[in-house]
């Protein structure tokens, strides 16, 4: 009978192939095993912290590059100002708060003394915030597990009031918030049993959350303090939206309501007038700020903003995106965007707010 097993077996051909299916099969196993064992050595501490310790080079700017996403004109920045400075592994080091602050401050020192220009000195701070947002998002946490005990959360009532939270205990059953003497019982924005509610934090990293939950039940605690429970989520929103880094200040300030006056080349002028008013900033970036006042000013407005940096006094254009009234303090939060700050300006302002001056 044609095919019979005895006569496979009989045939060399089957038993080459046999063995070299089993020789091919172990060089696979092999190289497997050497893969595994590189893969764990490069994962090790040791390893790690020799490669930290090497000179930059320029493949380490190019695997970093296509890790967060630098674009070729970043790269190329990088690469100078880690040669410049003989600056460590850059790609094992880049999570190093410490030593990129260093780096980067000492490049900008450099340049700003060498005389560079304003595009130049900018394209320093623009590349650190890159890095420094990647690294920052990298850390995000998932679960409301996650957040720990005395983080302050932010509840933007429908009302326009804003009240402060404060994460008093996490267990398993939620998270357990003290509640401002201003939202109990008599409070119109008091959330009702079982209603979802948005809060906002920031954690250590600077890291900017939201999270939605659900409103378990309002607890009165033996030592008199009143608390909600609320649920955990999974529903946790990395606020990355933000153009620009947010500096935490508190610096004095006057503003002008504005008159915008059409130019010839269908720009506009902004002219302030002749009132002016006193307001403190909380926060400041190149693209904006966070000002309380005692005026309740309407949003879309604009205003004319004049404030020292690096001890001289600029002048900044802005619009009102929001306004909302700080329940604690009784002033109100105007939220602003900058509109038309020069090249100039923004490397002043970044220059002190990172303090590199």
């Amino acid at each position: 009978m044609n095919g019979a097993p005895q006569d496979a077996r009989q045939n060399p051909l089957v038993y080459l192939v046999i063995v070299y299916l089993a020789i091919f099969i172990g060089i696979v196993f092999v190289l497997w095993l050497i893969h595994k064992f590189i893969e764990k050595k490069h994962k090790s501490p040791e390893y790690i912290e020799a490669q930290k310790q090497k000179p930059t080079t320029i493949k380490d700017i190019k695997l970093l590059a296509k890790k967060i996403e630098l674009t070729k004109e970043e790269a190329l920045l990088l690469w100078r100002i880690c040669k410049n400075h003989n600056a460590k592994n850059i790609f094992y080091s880049y999570t190093d708060e410490k030593f990129l602050d260093t780096l980067f401050k000492t490049e900008f020192r450099r340049s700003a003394q060498t005389k560079n220009n304003e595009k130049d000195l900018y394209d320093i701070f623009r590349l650190r915030f890159h890095i420094e947002k990647y690294v920052s998002f990298s850390r995000c946490i998932t679960n409301s597990k996650n957040i720990p005990n005395g983080t302050i959360l932010s509840y933007p009532a429908p009302s326009g009031f804003q009240y402060q939270f404060t994460l008093v205990k996490n267990d398993k059953n939620g998270l357990y918030l003290s509640v401002p003497e201003a939202l109990q019982e008599s409070s119109d924005d008091r959330p009702e049993h079982l209603n979802k509610l948005v809060l906002l934090f920031t954690l250590a990293n600077k890291q900017q959350y939201a999270i939605i939950a659900r409103v378990v039940q309002f607890l009165d605690m033996p030592n008199g303090e009143k608390q909600v429970l609320i649920t955990h989520s999974n529903t946790l929103c990395p606020q990355s939206r933000r153009a620009s880094k947010r500096f935490t200040i508190n610096r004095d300030c006057s503003f002008s309501a504005v008159e915008a006056v059409a130019k010839p080349d269908g720009e506009f002028k902004y002219v302030p007038k002749e009132n002016r008013y006193e307001g403190t900033i909380v926060d400041l970036s190149e693209g904006g700020c966070k000002m309380y006042t005692t005026l309740p000013i309407k949003k879309k407005q604009y205003i004319y903003i004049r404030v020292k940096i690096l001890g001289r006094e600029e002048n900044l254009v802005g619009q009102i995106m929001d306004t909302r009234t700080d329940v604690d303090t009784g002033l109100y939060s105007l939220h602003i965007a900058f509109k038309n700050v020069s090249l100039e300006t923004k490397v002043k302002m970044l220059t002190e707010l990172y303090d590199w001056s």
